[in-house]
C-alpha cells in the first residue's frame, strides 16, 4: 500500500520530467494519461519506449508501482491503409 504522499511527490516529479514535444502527460487522482503524435507507427513506438522508460525510471525513485492490469494502449490513425500493430504495455 502507498501512502498519499508517495503518489502525489510521483504526479509532481512526472510533470516537470522533459518529454519529447510530440508528447503530452496528463495526470488525474491516481491515473496517468500519455498522449504522444507521430508521423509513422514506429515513430510512435520508439517515442512510447523513450517516455515510459521515463515514467518507470520516476516511478522506482518514488517508490510507486503501476497497475499493469489496469494498464491501456490505443493506437488511433487518420489514415485508411490498415497496419498490423500490437503494442504490449510492460
Amino acid at each position: 500500500m502507498f501512502r498519499p504522499g508517495n503518489v502525489e511527490h510521483f504526479f509532481n516529479s512526472l510533470l516537470i520530467l522533459k518529454f519529447t514535444g510530440s508528447t503530452k502527460i496528463i495526470a488525474f487522482a491516481d491515473g496517468l494519461l500519455l498522449l504522444i503524435r507521430g508521423e509513422t507507427v514506429s515513430e510512435i513506438e520508439n517515442t512510447v519506449n523513450l517516455e515510459l522508460t521515463k515514467i518507470s525510471k520516476c516511478s522506482r525513485e518514488n517508490k510507486v508501482r503501476s497497475n499493469e492490469k489496469k494498464s491501456k494502449a490505443m493506437l488511433m490513425s487518420r489514415r485508411k491503409k490498415k497496419e498490423r500493430v500490437e503494442v504490449e504495455v510492460i
